[in-house]
């Protein structure tokens, strides 16, 4: 699959992952928030928790072909680059860290290496929580590193793990040879 076929495999993931966050209440859209939503949507705190969930299951739709040079890898890196740029403007290093080794994480291994593992986003989504612990630890005098802190924030953030989940296993059904011949998925020819 090509990345246009990955990327609208992530626009479904992204979709999914939103629905299902509405739905258990994870992004709240009932009575007084849906008002503040449908008056004023970059305001609310809730659209940017549905943008932020929709990209994270697109992303990860498209992460496992990131370990390519190509142009998509090459925009991935530009755009990391510029949102490193505004989270340390705005004083937010703990993100900071975070976006640091999430943009790092294609990098580390050969094409079809660990990112088309299937437990490839629970690693990302349990590493990333440990690399936030850690510096969360570091920067806190009253506790240090504890894997209780760790558990909680991805119970906290679990829609995430979701979109992250559902967007990789997107990616990799869309590699499997079970999709060749659904006419309503655009194949391209096989390039891996």
């Amino acid at each position: 699959m090509d990345f246009k076929g990955h990327s609208n495999g992530g626009i479904l993931a992204g979709s999914l992952s939103v629905a299902v966050g509405v739905n258990t209440g994870f992004l709240d859209l009932q009575g007084p928030n849906l008002e503040h939503f449908i008056n004023s949507p970059l305001d609310s705190g809730d659209f940017k928790s549905m943008v932020a969930v929709f990209v994270t299951g697109w992303f990860m739709a498209v992460f496992p072909d990131l370990d390519t040079t190509s142009t998509p890898q090459k925009w991935f890196i530009r755009v990391m680059f510029a949102l490193l740029g505004l989270v340390f403007l705005a004083d937010r290093m703990d993100l900071f860290v975070v976006l640091a080794f999430a943009s790092l994480l294609p990098l580390l291994h050969h094409h079809r290496g660990w990112t088309h593992w299937k437990a490839a986003p629970w690693l990302v989504s349990v590493g990333l929580a440990v690399v936030f612990e850690i510096f969360r630890a570091k920067n806190s005098w009253i506790s240090g590193f504890s894997w209780n802190h760790v558990l909680d924030f991805l119970s906290r953030y679990w829609m995430y793990v979701f979109a992250a989940v559902v967007g990789h296993y997107t990616h990799l059904f869309l590699d499997s040879k079970q999709v060749r011949g659904m006419w309503f998925i655009r194949n391209a020819e096989d390039h891996h």
